[in-house]
């Protein structure tokens, strides 16, 4: 960059030479002090850093952290209803989550658009871009809502649900895709401002939405005042209200004045054919990959559920403590997809690969560092949540798994992270097919029904795939080609 540009740009920056120079710092010049001067906002110049990342993932671990506790509060109530209640609000909370995830995984595609957008410096594109995607995630969310409510007793009926908890478990879910035109719209608003780094309101929000939910929750399931118990569909009315919060909150904030003005946030535009075509393109993959593995997975417990109490019982003591540790690593994949796109924009791909590299360092670091923690407190924390002796075993056993694939496992979730910022989404889509489809479903049935292995055998099929995917991932990075793909 130019001297002149950056007088321009930096206009307080010129300013604090001039004055240095007033003062009578000898041996330097006034121009020279003016060409020594970097502008730590221009990221076509910026070198990425540990900070820089520290500073975007660990309010992104904290929002991460914090939205599980809406889950934890619905669950929570209703084992004060029953336990019917509480499998319906947890088997509900899932399967709605699975139904939805090639839509959210869409829409989770604005960050890398906006990033991108925002690193060029096309910041009216942002608003643009941001305008495009909620008329489409709104006309999705309206589909949803009237369509898939009345299929959620074919879907239940399709999967074996337990006939204990169907028709309470149809009660949830159905109230729960009511709220699709709000969850998108929310998600949406959340997704731009990823795109522009403001991660500090996702962390407020989350924070907002979790002290609202426990209240809502309570009032709607067991009643208060005017308000009649609702039960489990209460629980339900409670996150959806607190759902209500979070898209208000979220809008508040992408079309304030300030953003309006930087980005024309506020400023409709007719839909264009050709940004739903670079939409298709770069986000769609997103989203069926996010459908693919959520549906996968899905497969995957329900086979679980099939097990001997014991297995299933350790099954999920072990998930739980991998889900947590889980969290910090989706977080850094996060961050590096906003910090990857942005250098991309700026074509500053010696920092958008530098991010990547400390971000990848940081995720096996840190989920590594977990799994060691819970491979040595694995008797603790089994004898903790059970005091049944087989099940205690069987969780011991299941650690030694957790171990052994979280450095893939961490290497994977951020590469694949770095590719999206990059807009290579196309690719890690196939990827995923092959390690969910492709792999670990079918050696799980395979090391069941000729093996016998039961539990285990599902716990190396998913080893298999997650070990597999972080390889693939990593060598598509290293090879390099998300170097040439730029979002248009």
């Amino acid at each position: 960059m130019q001297v002149d540009e950056i007088k321009e740009q930096n206009g307080e920056c010129v300013m604090d030479s001039a004055e240095e120079n007033k003062a009578g710092m000898a041996g330097k010049t006034h121009e020279a002090s003016d060409a020594s001067v970097v502008d730590p906002n221009d990221l076509s110049v910026r070198k990425a850093s540990v900070g820089e990342l520290l500073k975007n993932a660990f309010p992104l671990i904290v929002s991460q952290a914090s939205m599980s506790f809406l889950a934890l509060a619905d669950t929570y109530f209703m084992g004060w209803i029953g336990p019917e209640a509480q499998a319906a609000v947890g088997f509900g909370g899932q399967s709605v989550f699975c139904l939805l995830s090639l839509f959210f995984g869409l829409i989770s595609g604005l960050t890398t658009f906006v990033s991108q957008y925002f690193g060029a410096k096309r910041h009216s594109d942002c608003g643009k871009m941001l305008w495009h995607m909620l008329y489409l995630a709104v006309g999705l969310g309206i589909v949803c809502a009237i369509f898939m409510g009345p299929l959620v007793d074919l879907m239940l009926t399709a999967m074996g649900t337990n006939p204990d908890i169907f028709d309470v478990t149809s009660e949830y879910m159905t109230v729960r895709l009511w709220a699709c035109p709000i969850m998108f719209t929310a998600y949406t608003f959340l997704s731009f401002l990823r795109g522009i780094c403001n991660i500090r309101t996702q962390l407020i929000v989350a924070i907002l939405v979790v002290v609202a939910n426990i209240p809502l929750t309570y009032i709607f399931a067991f009643g208060l005042g005017p308000i009649p118990a609702f039960g489990v569909a209460g629980a339900a009315i409670g996150t959806v209200i607190a759902q209500g919060l979070e898209m208000l909150l979220y809008g508040s904030v992408v079309l304030k004045r300030k953003n309006a003005l930087q980005f024309a946030t506020r400023k409709m535009v007719k839909p264009v054919l050709s940004a739903y075509a670079n939409i298709a393109k770069v986000a769609l993959p997103v989203g069926a990959a996010w459908a693919i593995e959520n549906w996968g997975w899905l497969v995957y417990n329900l086979y679980i559920t099939t097990l001997p109490k014991e297995q299933a019982a350790a099954n999920a003591i072990v998930q739980v403590f991998m889900y947590v540790a889980w969290t910090p690593g989706l977080a850094i994949s996060i961050a590096t997809t906003m910090m990857v796109g942005q250098y991309m924009g700026a074509k500053n791909i010696k920092s958008a690969e530098k991010s990547a590299h400390y971000a990848i360092i940081m995720s096996i670091v840190c989920l590594l560092s977990l799994g060691i923690m819970m491979f040595i407190l694995r008797y603790v924390i089994a004898e903790a949540f059970s005091d049944d002796a087989v099940v205690v075993d069987i969780a011991v056993k299941l650690f030694y798994f957790a171990i052994a694939y979280q450095i893939f496992d961490a290497a994977g979730v951020t590469t694949s992270g770095a590719l999206r910022g990059a807009g290579d989404t196309r690719f890690p889509m196939l990827i995923c097919f092959i390690g969910i489809w492709g792999v670990m479903l079918p050696m799980m049935f395979i090391l069941d029904y000729v093996y016998n292995l039961e539990i285990y055998g599902a716990w190396i099929a998913s080893s298999a795939a997650i070990i597999l995917c972080g390889c693939l991932y990593f060598a598509r990075f290293v090879r390099g080609k998300w170097k040439t793909m730029f979002v248009e």
